[in-house]
C-alpha cells in the first residue's frame, strides 16, 4: 500500500521548484534586471492555485480531519498550529498579489516585492519542513490501514480534468525553475 504522505511530500517537492524560482526572480530584481510581469502573473497563479488551493486545501479537507479523526487535537496544538501558517501563508499571498501589481505599474517597486517574496518563501519553506519532519511522520505512524486507504483515494481518486491541472503546474515549475533560479 503506498502511504498518502508520499503524495503530499511530492507536491512539498514541486512548490520548492517554484520557490526556487521566486528567489532567483527576487536576487535578479535586486540586481538591477526586470523580471517580465507575466512570469510574476505565472507564479502567482501556481502559488494560489497549486499551492494553496490544490496543496492546503487538500491537507485542509482531508488530512487534518483524519488526523482529528484518530485522536489528534485541533485546538491549541499542531493542527490548530498549521492552519493558522496556512491562513498566515493566504495573507502573505494577497499581499504578494498586491506587490506584482503595484510592479506591473512600476517596476522602481521591486523592493516591495521581493520583501514580500521572502517573507513568503521562508514561511513557506519552514512550513512545509515542519509537516515533513513532524505531521507526516505522525500521520504515518498514527493512521491503521484504512484510514490511510481513504486517504489514499481521496488523493488519488481525482478526475482527469484535476490530473490534468496537476500535471500542468508540475510542468510550470520545473519551467520557472529551470529559468530563474540561481
Amino acid at each position: 500500500m503506498s502511504r498518502p504522505t508520499h503524495l503530499l511530500r511530492h507536491e512539498h517537492r514541486v512548490i520548492h521548484q517554484a520557490m526556487h524560482a521566486l528567489e532567483g526572480m527576487c536576487l535578479r530584481m535586486r540586481v538591477g534586471s526586470s523580471v517580465p510581469a507575466e512570469v510574476l502573473a505565472n507564479m502567482l497563479d501556481f502559488f494560489c492555485n497549486f499551492t494553496d488551493g490544490f496543496h492546503h486545501r487538500k491537507e485542509e479537507r482531508h488530512l487534518f480531519p483524519a488526523l482529528e479523526q484518530i485522536g489528534i487535537k485541533n485546538e491549541n496544538g499542531l493542527l490548530a498550529f498549521l492552519r493558522s501558517e496556512h491562513k498566515t501563508e493566504r495573507k502573505l499571498l494577497t499581499e504578494l498579489s498586491r506587490a506584482v501589481g503595484e510592479y506591473r505599474r512600476d517596476p522602481a517597486t521591486f523592493e516591495k516585492f521581493v520583501s514580500v517574496a521572502f517573507q513568503f518563501k521562508d514561511r513557506l519553506i519552514g512550513h512545509m519542513q515542519k509537516e515533513d519532519a513532524i505531521l507526516f511522520r505522525l500521520a504515518e505512524e498514527m493512521m491503521d490501514d484504512q484510514i490511510k486507504d481513504s486517504l489514499n483515494h481521496a488523493f488519488t481518486g481525482c478526475s482527469a480534468e484535476t490530473q490534468a491541472m496537476t500535471q500542468r503546474y508540475e510542468q510550470l515549475a520545473k519551467d520557472l525553475e529551470k529559468t530563474w533560479s540561481v
